[in-house]
């Protein structure tokens, strides 16, 4: 039987995972079924794979596919789902690429396999964590394709619904919060250096956090441990450690507390409007 999969959405995420199930030859390019808002993604993505199989519009792929990636907005995500809605069947399965949409939610809508996961922009490099939560019906067969394709480009990590809201800090926004962080590290060290420009600057960094983190993977070094041994006790370092601890807590409790108000605002949003589109259809 031939294996096909269905990708509505080419956005970043949409076109990542494309790119990477065709480089792990994990289904054929003319076995994959793609649709987006967007022409100019679509011929962006027949430019590297033209042997893909395009389809006008959502409907059109989800009555050609029985497994379906779907790698939208959260906020656009009801309306995709509702439109595909006649053409699921018990047979089909979703998976969704974000957690923004709450699965009882999503089950208003379809009540059969739904895995949400929330990808991240490390897996571009084929590292970094996926967390994903699967509702109830979802299959053994179903979780194999899932993971067929996730885990050959990060770390599948498999949590309850309600722990990938806080998690996902750490994963899926990292990199963002993370680049930010770094970037006024730079601009702080450039306030005291007259030469070295900010490009120089960066690319040092970057190489440094790259040995850091291969450092403390390799060598099973805790955070705790690192400072400890970097850290020497009236030296250059230890002066800087003290100054993050006693600021950086009160920074990152913010962030933190910024991001979870927003994640509870977009489902609440999200959930409100797949409530009036059933309503709508009634």
């Amino acid at each position: 039987m031939k294996k096909e999969i269905g990708i509505i959405g080419l956005g970043n995420v949409g076109s990542m995972l494309l790119s990477k199930i065709i480089e792990f030859n994990i289904y054929e390019e003319n076995h994959i079924y793609v649709a987006n808002r967007s022409k100019e993604k679509i011929d962006r993505a027949l430019e590297q794979y033209p042997k893909l199989n395009v389809c006008e519009n959502n409907k059109e792929l989800a009555k050609k596919c029985k497994d379906i990636i779907i790698c939208v907005e959260p906020l656009n995500l009801p309306a995709v789902m509702a439109e595909i809605k006649p053409y699921l069947s018990t047979e089909t399965y979703l998976m969704i690429s974000t957690t923004m949409v709450a699965s009882k939610d999503l089950l208003k809508i379809h009540n059969g396999n739904i895995t949400i996961f929330m990808p991240t922009l490390i897996s571009l490099v084929n590292s970094g964590v996926t967390l994903v939560y699967h509702s109830d019906n979802v299959t053994d067969r179903d979780k194999n394709i899932f993971e067929n394709i996730l885990d050959k480009i990060s770390e599948v990590v498999d949590l309850d619904e309600e722990d990938i809201n806080i998690t996902q800090n750490l994963t899926a926004s990292f990199p963002g919060i993370f680049a930010e962080i770094m970037l006024e590290f730079v601009k702080s060290t450039l306030k005291y250096s007259s030469n070295v420009t900010h490009e120089k600057l960066e690319k040092m960094l970057l190489i440094s956090i790259n040995g850091a983190s291969k450092l403390l993977i390799d060598k099973n070094m805790s955070f705790e441990e690192t400072i400890d041994r970097v850290s020497t006790k009236g030296g250059i370092t230890y002066e800087g450690v003290k100054v993050c601890k006693e600021k950086l807590p009160i920074v990152f409790d913010e962030t933190i507390e910024a991001t979870v108000n927003r994640y509870n605002a977009i489902v609440a949003e999200a959930g409100s409007m797949i409530d009036n589109l059933i309503e709508e259809d009634r």
